[in-house]
Formats: structure tokens, sequence, C-alpha cells
């Protein structure tokens, strides 16, 4: 039984691939990444972030990332930042929002569909007037047939456009990988 869930973990980090783990400069406060270091037998080398974790990772430095930053990537980010600043109507700021982040959840072929996106308490009520701030949290599956949920934090816009917190959860017991 061990080697058949070792074998299912092996097949999901291959479908979901790696990369390098990316840590907050200032945890609890998103303003940017640095990599991460890790002491291995040979000395320092670069941490790894696998499966899972690595699409939770991605997905999240994808939603604090703003569209078209990334001069390598133009097409990498998330447009909500703008609704957020832009948008004078706080029920359209919101859809705009939402619709930015399925627009990032679709970018990647990881995620087979997406399950639940939430903004602040979930419902279209009326913000506080001049309020720009959402509680983002995205829920959706995977390829791999996992469930995970993103959890962005508040997005606040403001001269320095911040995003307050960032945490990746992960379901792995009802994956088909698993079944």
């Amino acid at each position: 039984m061990i080697n058949l869930e070792r074998e299912q973990e092996l097949l999901r980090n291959r479908v979901l691939g790696w990369g390098l783990t990316c840590e907050q400069i200032l945890p609890g406060l998103d303003l940017g990444r640095d990599i991460a270091l890790t002491t291995g037998p040979h000395g320092l080398d670069f941490a790894r972030v696998e499966g899972l974790d690595n699409l939770g990772q991605s997905l999240s430095m994808a939603l604090t990332t703003l569209l078209g930053s990334d001069i390598f990537n133009v097409q990498f980010g998330f447009d909500g930042l703008n609704a957020l600043v832009e948008e004078t109507n706080p029920v359209l700021m919101r859809e705009r929002v939402r619709i930015a982040i399925i627009q990032v959840l679709r970018k990647d072929p990881r995620v087979r569909r997406i399950v639940d996106v939430k903004l602040g308490d979930g419902q279209l009520d009326v913000p506080t007037p001049g309020s720009r701030e959402l509680a983002v949290r995205v829920v959706f599956e995977t390829v791999t047939g996992d469930q995970s949920a993103v959890d962005v934090g508040k997005i606040v816009a403001n001269a320095a456009s911040a995003i307050i917190g960032n945490q990746t959860t992960t379901n792995t017991g009802e994956g088909i990988l698993n079944g």
C-alpha cells in the first residue's frame, strides 16, 4: 500500500510540476518574494516546491502580480487590481475582480475546473463607500482530480497596491490518482 501511495505522489508531482520555493519577503504582506535556499549534503541549494504546493504557489504569484508587469511575459498576472482602482460601481468592481481571477486560473493547464471564487463574505453586498479591499478565496480542481484552494488574503487598492496574507490549502484525498 505504501508503494502505491508513493507512486501516486510521484505521478501527481510529475503532472503538476515543480519549481523553486519563493517565500514572501514580509510574511503577511505580499510586497515581493525571494527564492529560498536550503542546506543540503553539498552545501546551499535552491529549495524546491512540488505538486499541489507548486501549483498553489504559482497561482498565488499570478494573483499577486499586476497583469503586464512581468517584462518577460506580459500575459502573466492579474488584472483585478485595475478593477479595484478604476471601477466606481462596487458591484461591478467585485465582478471584474471575479472575472480576472477566473481568467488567471483558466490560463493554467493544470487547473481542470474552478469550483468556487469567493470575494470577501461571498455576497454581492455593496461595500462601504471608499472601500477598496477584498478578501479572495479560490477553490479549484486540478487535472489530477485533487481539490485545492488559494487564499490570496485581502487585495487592497491604494498608492502601493498591496496583498495582505497568502495561503494555499490542498485536499489530496479526493483525487483520481487516489481512487
